[in-house]
């Protein structure tokens, strides 16, 4: 499952489509797998919005 997850916030294909396979050959749900998904992404856009932060402190600073 974490590797599911980590296969989509690195967006390789042959990852997602490996990692779906092997969870499908383990019995784990589609809601399971959908579910690591939306843990990947929460995490990666937590990412982005604290990149954001990092951009407004530049501007701050340089448009003094």
């Amino acid at each position: 499952m974490i590797a599911l997850a980590v296969s989509h916030v690195v967006q390789c294909p042959y990852c997602i489509e490996a990692y779906t396979r092997d969870g499908l050959q383990k019995g784990i749900e589609k809601s399971e797998m959908m579910e690591a998904v939306h843990v990947g992404a929460a995490i990666r856009s937590g990412a982005s919005l604290v990149h954001g932060v990092q951009m407004m402190n530049v501007y701050d600073k340089l448009s003094m």
